[in-house]
């Protein structure tokens, strides 16, 4: 099956500080955007890489066969709306995260499989620390430990089902496509992640992907 790969790339990284996004920073020496859509295009199965960013940085970005960059939209759901509109006659659609360097082509062929089986499918690592749900400052529930997982990214999809759910909850503000889906009525697996499949957030997270870096 054809494999196309989003990328929201369009936000600010405010979370991270400072004015260059996240996923525009220097990890041994090149963007982590850039380290991500390389790691992406060393895939055979991989047909094109969408990447939505800031609509003013459009016209500067390097378009090829492959890689194809367009403007994203004011959050995260907008944005992998408008790289869907680009990603052409595909089976299979991937979205994700632009600060997410340390995927494994394992994990991605997994989830691939499962998309392609059962419709939708994202990776998940167990929860370690106890979650409570709290209002008002007060617990109100505090949710079976083993029954949670965090979600990572990539996340895979048949494309019919992607388009189905991003139709469907246009003018929401998801930050989660395989929620979505589930939402929706749509079967989704998880597949086991990978811890080191972490997402550079901040500032410390920058400098222990430098350290993973120095010790591959």
């Amino acid at each position: 099956m054809s494999v196309a790969v989003i990328i929201p790339a369009a936000g600010s990284g405010s979370r991270f500080g400072g004015e260059i996004p996240k996923q525009f920073r220097l990890l041994g020496g090149k963007p982590i955007l850039q380290l991500v859509v390389e790691r992406f295009l060393a895939h055979e199965r991989v047909s094109r890489i969408v990447v939505a960013v800031a609509e003013m940085l459009v016209d500067e970005a390097k378009q090829t066969d492959r890689v194809k960059f367009v403007a994203g939209g004011a959050t995260r759901q907008q944005s992998v709306t408008n790289a869907l509109a680009s990603v052409g006659d595909v089976e299979l659609v991937a979205v994700h995260d632009a600060v997410r360097p340390f995927f494994t082509y394992g994990t991605f062929d997994a989830l691939l499989a499962a998309a392609a089986e059962h419709g939708a499918a994202f990776p998940g690592v167990p929860v370690t620390d106890t979650i409570h749900l709290v209002r008002d400052d007060r617990i109100v529930q505090t949710p079976d430990r083993p029954a949670l997982v965090a979600a990572q990214t990539p996340q895979c999809f048949r494309a019919a089902i992607l388009r189905d759910v991003l139709t469907r909850a246009a003018g929401d503000d998801a930050t989660d496509e395989a929620g979505l889906a589930a939402r929706f009525g749509h079967e989704v697996r998880v597949v086991p992640g990978d811890p080191t499949n972490f997402k550079i957030t901040r500032p410390e997270d920058l400098a222990m992907a430098e350290r993973m870096l120095e010790e591959a």
